[in-house]
């Protein structure tokens, strides 16, 4: 069995793996929004007071909410990786001390990026 056998059953595998995936799901998501009454129709209007609105009202949601909302999940991923160094400070060379003090480095300059370009602060 050569290399491209292996290749083309893993591309089988992975293809065949994708398609039951999204089958299973397409058929579980139908299921829980007709379970809950989203397809119809009626459902999906808004209704307030008595009449039915017009005009469907959009939900505004501001840029600075969406902004802090990355900006945590970006440091909060990056403060993870914080945890194997303070686990694994006994079995670290210099090399390892380096690649760490460079990597919060850059943490720190992209944070004091932020703070500059006003990007933290909340306006509202």
């Amino acid at each position: 069995m050569g290399d491209f056998d292996i290749f083309i059953g893993l591309v089988v595998v992975f293809l065949l793996g994708f398609v039951i995936y999204n089958v299973i799901n397409s058929f579980s998501f139908r299921e829980l929004l007709k379970r809950f009454g989203y397809l119809k129709i009626a459902r999906r209007d808004f209704y307030e007071c008595g009449f039915r609105p017009t005009t469907q009202k959009t939900i505004r949601l501001p840029i600075q909410f969406l902004l802090i909302c990355v900006f945590f999940l970006l440091y909060d991923i990056e403060l993870i990786f914080l945890f194997p160094f303070s686990s694994g400070a006994d079995f670290m060379g210099t090399r390892d001390l380096w690649l760490i003090t460079f990597f919060f480095f850059v943490l720190y300059l992209s944070l004091i990026f932020d703070v500059n370009r006003h990007a933290l602060e909340w306006q509202y």
